[in-house]
């Protein structure tokens, strides 16, 4: 067999082994020997997308959606270039991706050769691991199987993350048509638990002390289910971000509206459980810096401290710690907690009552109109600017049929429309999306590709003409109107409307809260729901929430 063909096969073959199931292929040339190995390997599912950027946040997507790795293949040059800032999101996030980028041999390097670059460690420190794999050859090619595994088990292990494999291929290029043969390969997910000492001594650290639980980002399957049953038994609260908040007594549904209000800094823990990354809440951001209280980080502590108030880490898995810690450790003081659950229902009867008031539409309304009429078994995937934030403190209750996803690694706002459609493709789920007119014309070209695919995306656009976050910068005071306008309000004066429907989704502007709620819940396939609001004003409604959220806890 030809080298190029039995290292291309071979590896095909041991990623599917390994449980690698979608393979996002970018058109190209010098890809033929990958793409044709993946496309053909039968347990792998493959998905075309033509846009670069496009095609690495719909990988991006799957990832986050299913939390196995997802394959990305293209050819050389500005190609793999345009897979960057997903995998920049990848690093940040702590999504396993496998990018196998085709590149020319070396002998064509370095002398101008067409669609060519320098894409060795292209990525640079983004990745978990860089392999230039070497022009195919028999070595190689046995090779490829242990190659796949130490691939897979990089981008799995904590902190998971992107893998970037390099394949420079000489012409002619092999075309695989059969797959490799099914192995015994095999790998498991390599969960850490804490030694029995280490949960002792944490188990002692927070017995009887009036503690607190704050937990950031995306978490995985059966977090929610550890933390309520450890929360519930020692009698803790616990602010979480919207992406992993949960229905429990114990959860605090307002901990942002309460923080902005000073609530936080009256109550202070003796002792803080930070998981994950920061939240996104800024008003819990600042109280975390300025609180005396003893922070311990439970999970994998790299990268996640921007902060820098962390004192102790445990290194191992949240969801198998927090369940360990259920049944050992002594409650806190009951007032601890009633005090918390009653501030908590305050601020959410007036917070309710009061968005009812405002006239629609405002962007906190719809966040929740959203949250509520999301179908059961959804997954909402928030714009990284204002429309995650917005979830985040006007939400309501939690929903535990809900999955929640933002790009929140790198905050960029590219690339969204992209992750959507990768998380309905994950696994057939319906997406509900909310997402601000800017993000959404960044990542037009996706709007194509998910009618295309038929993909169960609904697409709500908060279509406030331009940058609405930020009116709550201080930028927004200083600066000329004139000036703010050009330069950070960035109007583009278009409707999605047209634009989704020249790709041939179906689309309406919406105006009454019983129409978005109508549309949401009677969606089928792909569809885009517009909704106007004004950047100004929508500073004044949070401004009036917030005010209102105060006065409650007076």
């Amino acid at each position: 067999m030809d080298p190029t063909e039995a290292l291309v096969t071979r590896l095909a073959g041991a990623f599917a082994d390994l449980g690698l199931r979608h393979v996002v292929i970018s058109p190209g040339s010098r890809n033929t020997p990958l793409s044709l190995a993946f496309a053909t390997e039968p347990r792998i599912e493959t998905h075309v997308i033509l846009d670069e950027r496009s095609a690495a946040f719909f990988a991006l997507g799957v990832a986050k959606q299913s939390g196995i790795p997802v394959a990305l293949i293209c050819t050389s040059g500005t190609a793999a270039a345009n897979y960057h800032p997903a995998v920049a999101e990848a690093d940040q996030a702590g999504v396993p991706l496998l990018v196998l980028t085709a590149d020319r041999p070396p002998e064509l390097r370095g002398v101008h050769a067409p669609q060519t670059i320098d894409q060795i460690d292209l990525y640079g420190s983004a990745t978990r691991m860089f392999h230039d794999v070497g022009v195919p050859d028999a070595s190689t090619a046995e090779a490829a199987p242990s190659l796949a595994v130490r691939a897979w088990t990089t981008a799995l292990a904590a902190p998971q993350g992107p893998v970037h494999l390099n394949f420079p291929f000489r012409e002619p290029l092999a075309t695989p048509t059969r797959p490799a043969p099914p192995s015994s390969l095999r790998h498991g997910r390599g969960d850490v638990q804490l030694p029995p000492e280490s949960l002792a001594e944490l188990a002692e650290r927070l017995s009887g002390r009036r503690s607190l639980i704050v937990a950031g980002g995306h978490q995985r399957a059966g977090f929610a289910a550890a933390a309520a049953m450890f929360a519930g038994q020692a009698q803790v609260p616990v602010i979480a971000d919207v992406q992993c908040r949960f229905p429990s007594p114990s959860t605090v549904v307002y901990g942002d509206l309460m923080a902005a209000a000073g609530y936080l800094r009256s109550h202070d823990p003796e002792v803080i459980v930070r998981i994950g990354p920061v939240p996104t809440s800024r008003p819990i951001w600042s109280w975390l810096q300025e609180t005396g209280a003893e922070q311990i980080a439970i999970g994998d502590i790299s990268g996640n401290d921007p902060l820098a108030t962390v004192s102790s880490a445990y290194r191992a898995d949240p969801a198998i710690t927090l369940a360990d810690l259920a049944g050992r450790t002594e409650s806190g003081p009951p007032a601890w907690i009633d005090a918390w659950r009653q501030a908590d229902d305050s601020v959410g009867g007036a917070v309710t009552a009061a968005l009812e008031s405002e006239p629609f539409p405002n962007e906190p309304a719809i966040a929740r109109i959203v949250w509520e009429s999301a179908p059961t078994g959804a997954t909402v995937y928030a714009g990284s600017s204002m429309p995650i934030r917005d979830l985040d403190s006007f939400a309501g209750e939690p929903r535990g049929d809900l999955a929640v996803l933002s790009n929140r690694g790198a905050n960029g706002i590219d690339g969204v429309l992209s992750s959507a459609a990768g998380a309905a493709a994950s696994d057939g789920r319906r997406v509900v999306a909310l997402v601000g007119d800017l993000s959404t014309l960044h990542d037009a070209t996706a709007l194509g590709m998910i009618a295309r695919m038929g993909l169960s995306v609904t697409i709500v656009v908060i279509n406030n003409n331009g940058g609405g976050i930020f009116h709550f910068l201080p930028q927004a005071g200083s600066l000329l109107p004139e000036s703010f306008e050009r330069l950070f309000g960035t109007p583009q004066d278009l409707s999605l409307v047209p634009i989704a429907e020249a790709f041939g989704i179906p689309a309406r502007i919406v105006e009454s809260p019983p129409d978005l709620r109508s549309a949401i819940v009677s969606a089928s396939g792909p569809n885009l729901i517009e909704l106007r609001t004004d950047r100004e004003r929508n500073v004044a409604v949070h401004e009036r929430l917030r005010a209102t959220a105060t006065e409650a806890l007076r």
